[in-house]
């Protein structure tokens, strides 16, 4: 059986490594099947090469990785899944079976698979899964479209030698940068978030700093942890911390961060570790903050710690979530503009996704539409982007009053980790 593995992600600003394929090829090579990957996303003409590629070669299976369904933010939002499902009709056109995966793919399983018109997809972690997936559907016994990766879990024994099947000469010449995880799933309970309550697994340690001297090795030194959140288990993030310190590689890395659980050593650790940027996600709404188990003190603390640490904070904000009042949307503008992280992103268009809280709220309540980005369908899957907002975006400008601090999301590009040059 020979399988082709493709990454359809377009986005370059900044482009993104897919790191998700290749923890899929370490599992594939351990299993000893044979497979070829195809990266578009610096092709000049995606469509074109996929089809010459498909009429060169013979496969009996293509998987596409969904990273993301659209942009998520508001403003100048784009909705990728018709271009990949153009590409999805080039393979159907030669008879070839088609699996999706991915994290955008997993947020919306059923709803996306319909929508692209494809064959089968796998949830969440796939380096288990699919080898066996590949077994059942060689041996015509498989019994279902959609199969879940989180009930076979990660392979913690898969060591991620990374660098060869992807030309990360590209990538880094369009600033993009080199991710890595330590472990999958996040506890949090937002209820707008297609990531909230799933199962956490975390990697061995030795082989996460195996991967990592690998990619050292060959010549990189600057890291992004693409973990949901990093201090899911605070035991787990100082004991990585302290292997980094103890093996004293040659890297800088960033990390996304939520407000709880923390310690004061665990920013010290950091540090230590050559970590140089948080992004660290903060809701304004007190019922959210109260059911994820933080406050102002968390908050603050976390900034006092990050300055006594040399740590540079960055703040991914959300504001104005349904029946959020103004009161406490302005107490936690007024908050930043006093305490002064690196700079404030601010979200308040709420992106609604399939199977969250905020879907089922929001179908249910008529209250509500008149606040939507587009009207509901009869039949609403969520898949084509739509938002809430109970703000407008010169509520928003008001509240900030041009405070650089502030940066409104969707309006400008790039991501927090390209501030590095900034920060030199």
């Amino acid at each position: 059986m020979k399988i082709l593995l493709v990454n359809p992600n377009r986005i370059q600003i900044p482009p993104v490594i897919p790191i998700g394929l290749e923890y899929i090829a370490s599992a594939l090579d351990k299993a000893q099947i044979d497979y070829h990957f195809l990266d578009l996303c610096f092709s000049t003409n995606a469509f074109e090469e996929l089809a010459t590629h498909l009429d060169t070669h013979q496969y009996d299976l293509v998987g596409f990785t969904i990273r993301n369904i659209d942009s998520t933010v508001y403003f100048n939002n784009e909705f990728y899944l018709p271009t990949i499902k153009q590409l999805i009709i080039e393979v159907k056109a030669r008879n070839i079976p088609i699996v999706l995966g991915g994290a955008g793919f997993s947020a919306m399983p059923e709803q996306i698979l319909k929508y692209v018109g494809a064959d089968y997809g796998i949830i969440g972690p796939a380096e288990k899964i699919f080898p066996y997936f590949l077994e059942q559907l060689k041996a015509n016994k498989l019994t279902q479209t959609i199969y879940d990766g989180h009930l076979h879990g990660i392979d913690a024994t898969l060591v991620h030698t990374r660098g060869t099947l992807v030309d990360y000469s590209k990538y880094m010449a369009h600033e993009g940068i080199i991710g890595f995880e330590t472990h999958r799933g996040c506890s949090g309970i937002c209820p707008y978030c297609m990531e909230a309550r799933r199962k956490v697994e975390f990697r061995k340690i030795p082989h996460i700093i195996t991967e990592l001297k690998h990619l050292i090795a060959q010549g990189y030194s600057h890291f992004h942890l693409c973990d949901c959140e990093f201090n899911e288990d605070l035991i787990f993030s100082m004991d990585f911390c302290r292997a980094l310190i103890e093996e004293d590689l040659s890297m800088e890395w960033t990390l996304y961060m939520k407000p709880t659980p923390y310690f004061e050593h665990l920013f010290e650790l950091l540090s230590q570790s050559k970590a140089y940027l948080i992004t660290l996600s903060v809701d304004s709404d007190p019922r959210i903050q109260r059911a994820n188990k933080y406050s102002y003190y968390e908050l603050e603390k976390i900034i006092e710690f990050c300055d006594k640490y040399n740590l540079k904070l960055a703040i991914d904000l959300l504001i104005g979530y349904l029946g959020e009042s103004m009161d406490s949307i302005k107490r936690i503008i007024t908050f930043f503009k006093r305490k002064r992280p690196l700079t404030v992103s601010i979200s308040f268009n709420f992106r609604i996704f399939a199977n969250t809280e905020l879907a089922g709220i929001i179908t249910a309540t008529p209250s509500y539409h008149k606040h939507l980005s587009r009207t509901l369908t009869k039949q609403e899957g969520f898949v084509e982007p739509i938002f809430f907002s109970q703000l407008s975006l010169k509520d928003v400008e008001k509240l900030i009053e041009d405070d650089s601090l502030f940066k409104i999301a969707g309006m400008f590009t790039g991501v927090n980790y390209q501030q590095k040059l900034a920060l030199d």
